[in-house]
């Protein structure tokens, strides 16, 4: 009795049962070799089952190996049923050999903490071992990684906070002392806050946006930060100590100066770039060219900038209006958020390929010149609010939905997300991944925060 048949007996599955040719195969160099063998599989096998044949077939061919959950990935999808429904939902041919992706499978991300807001949750950022909100009532809020909220937590009275990002962090883990990060709302103002002793001083507030400032992104080095406004204006600004140029001062006399080195800064843009036609949602910094950011609008178009020539480089058209982009730090692949249910996969430093070779996955190329690499099928309704990258593994992200939902995806399966994520009871505005971390923000006034392996 081979291993097939052996499944098939613990199945008690009848002798006439519809069988489908299988053969495994793996891109992972930490899987061992997989033999290549074709099994004849019943088609009333589940990923369990699938799960017992490989490691027993591993475990033949390698007296060492120790058995592991696998991912079963048949084209673009997850198995997530048992063959025979999967054949039928996705009309797979099975009159030749199906050839079967396996993927080292991960867990399931654990809740750690249910934080509660103040507000509405607008923005979330985790760094140092601590996550990092702001509400749309003006809240600032960290909590360390065992959830306790530090004594920081401070209210900016009238003003609606909407968008933040990390600036420096100390190089001793957990500490708080010397992290500064930057906040930008409703009231078009921008605020770097440094946490100094113990206490959170307002250091630079960065005047020039027209209207409500919807994003912020710092680049790597912390020496320039760019942001969007619903003016539909992209600004950039100086956040070097040394900096003179860009200080605003109403009086130029040296007692204005004098005062300046106790007081907050007011720092004007080094640069105002147009371009979008409606408001700007997302910045993001190039990973692969200094000096170059993207932005996406609800315009529906997501933009390259040469920031040092304050003009475009490239135009990527959407379905419909951004909500938010993502770049990954590695592989520099573009995740997308519209208003719709669907997060987009693109490759802007390579608009050209047709292919991405590793990932096998396949361009579509619509009318209008854009080519989307991949589609994500999953929220059933309302649109996708804000998708982020694992900054750890090229093939995760996450997305989060006015569904109240958040999905957790890997690259390889377009139809279906590795977890859902559920939990809150409002619609999700906002996420962040970092430090092994998952943190979700929310209308229903919390912070959820989940652990990822």
């Amino acid at each position: 009795m081979d291993l097939s048949e052996a499944m098939e007996v613990e199945n008690g599955s009848s002798a006439n049962q519809k069988h489908v040719q299988i053969t495994f195969f793996s891109k992972n160099e930490e899987v061992a070799e997989i033999p290549d063998a074709v099994f004849d599989v019943p088609t009333a096998a589940e990923s369990d089952d699938l799960n017992l044949l490989l490691n027993k077939t591993i475990e033949a061919n390698d007296d060492k190996w120790k058995d592991q959950r696998f991912e079963f990935l048949v084209g673009e999808t997850f198995l997530r049923t048992s063959l025979a429904e999967f054949i039928e939902e996705y009309e797979v041919e099975t009159e030749t050999i199906l050839k079967v992706e396996c993927v080292i499978g991960i867990e399931a991300p654990k809740p750690l903490h249910d934080i509660q807001a103040p507000d509405w949750v607008s923005s979330v950022q985790i760094a140092n071992g601590h996550i990092f909100s702001t509400t749309y009532g003006g809240d600032i809020v960290i909590v360390d990684r065992k959830g306790k909220e530090t004594k920081l937590a401070v209210n900016s009275a009238n003003r609606l906070l909407k968008c933040s990002s990390i600036v420096t962090t100390p190089s001793k883990k957990t500490q708080l002392d010397g992290t500064e990060f930057i906040v930008g709302g409703e009231n078009q103002l921008l605020t770097l806050y440094g946490i100094e002793k113990g206490a959170l001083v307002e250091k630079i507030v960065f005047r020039g946006h027209e209207r409500a400032v919807e994003c912020v992104a710092v680049n790597s080095d912390s020496t320039r930060a760019i942001s969007g406004s619903v003016d539909t204006n992209l600004k950039v600004w100086n956040l070097e100590a040394s900096d003179e140029a860009t200080i605003y001062e109403k009086e130029d006399d040296e007692s204005a100066k004098k005062r300046r080195k106790k007081d907050t800064k007011t720092k004007v843009p080094m640069v105002t770039i147009g371009g979008h036609r409606d408001k700007v949602s997302t910045v993001e910094w190039c990973p692969w060219k200094t000096g170059h950011a993207f932005s996406c609008s609800w315009d529906h178009t997501v933009v390259e900038w040469d920031l040092e020539l304050a003009g475009e480089v490239s135009r990527i058209k959407g379905p419909k209006s951004f909500t938010s982009i993502d770049i990954h730090p590695t592989s520099c692949f573009l995740i997308s958020s519209c208003t719709d249910a669907v997060p987009r996969l693109y490759d802007p430093k390579n608009r050209g390929e047709q292919i991405i070779k590793e990932l096998f996955i396949f361009t579509r190329l619509f009318s209008d010149g854009t080519m989307v690499k991949q589609s994500f099928i999953g929220h059933q309704n309302g649109w996708v609010e804000c998708v982020k990258w694992n900054p750890l593994d090229t093939n995760q992200f996450v997305s989060v939905s006015t569904d109240k939902t958040a999905k957790m995806w890997d690259v390889r399966s377009s139809k279906s997300s590795l977890f859902d994520i559920h939990g809150h009871e409002d619609r999700i505005l906002c996420a962040a991944w970092n430090e092994g971390l998952i943190a979700t923000g929310s209308a229903d006034c919390t912070i959820k925060v989940f652990e990822t392996a």
